[in-house]
């Protein structure tokens, strides 16, 4: 076998279904870990330069960040897992490797616990997902009021208080508080920054979560793919056998009519 044959063997041996998941799971992780980590932190940042009282949010933010860290790991853990999975499930097809209930049996329970986390970590990336649309819908508000604004500012200056921003009713401020930014210090509040930086960083944490939501989806198909080649595998198995032990049990007969027609010929 040449070289250039055993690269392409190397390579047929490779799950690439499992492999474009886990680089896919990787990027959509580690931009939504970053991502998210950074805007948090510029969220209490600029609400502490809009003079918000962020004292109530703090111990929030810092769980957030924790949780963010614990969501990383567990999944650097798990895709790794199933990296590994979908390479013995590819090797086993392919090289036909049918070693009875020792393979097939332990390649099916693995597979089958393999799901049920996947599916159980793509329910949760769901409502990751879902809670990142959160905060990109409020930015995409706040942008709405800030063009309002913007015309207001040229056409009647006069009445700017109208225009304004309720944290109360974005869940980050208890109720009743009565914190809200309006006229120029919604202005203010729009030139800054730090609202701008967030706002990206938000909206690449959701495209993160998104590409990691879509990577559990491919990992779904390559475990139901795996789980059916590995029983097929361990259905051929048990042809084979059977097949095997008939024609030894034919070759048997065959022998014995053939040694019993010798000894008739022979006598």
């Amino acid at each position: 076998m040449s070289c250039f044959d055993s690269c392409l063997h190397c390579l047929s041996l490779v799950p690439w279904a499992s492999l474009i998941a886990l680089v896919i799971c990787w990027a959509g992780t580690a931009l939504f870990s970053g991502a998210a980590h950074a805007a948090i932190s510029n969220t209490i940042n600029f609400l502490n330069q809009s003079n918000v009282n962020t004292t109530h949010i703090d111990e929030l933010a810092q769980n957030l960040k924790y949780s963010i860290y614990g969501i990383s790991s567990f999944i650097f853990v798990l895709t790794i897992l199933l990296f590994v999975d979908g390479l013995m499930a590819t090797r086993a097809v392919k090289n036909d490797y049918d070693a009875g209930c020792k393979s097939t049996c332990w390649g099916l329970f693995s597979g089958i616990v393999l799901t049920i986390f996947t599916y159980l970590s793509g329910i949760g990336w769901l409502v990751v997902t879902c809670g990142a649309t959160l905060p990109v819908y409020f930015f995409i508000i706040t942008k709405s009021q800030c063009d309002a604004l913007d015309t207001a500012l040229s056409e009647t200056p006069l009445d700017l208080n109208k225009y304004c921003i309720y944290f109360e009713q974005t869940g980050l401020v208890p109720p009743g508080s009565d914190e809200k930014l309006c006229g120029l210090q919604l202005q203010s509040f729009c030139v800054n920054k730090t609202v701008s930086l967030a706002e990206q960083l938000y909206m690449i944490a959701f495209i993160g979560s998104a590409a990691a939501l879509i990577s559990m989806k491919q990992f779904l198909m390559s475990l139901s793919a795996n789980y059916a080649y590995s029983k097929m595998i361990k259905k051929l198995s048990v042809y084979e056998d059977a097949k095997y032990r008939e024609e030894m049990e034919l070759n048997d007969i065959i022998n014995t009519a053939r040694s019993n027609e010798r000894l008739t010929y022979k006598y």
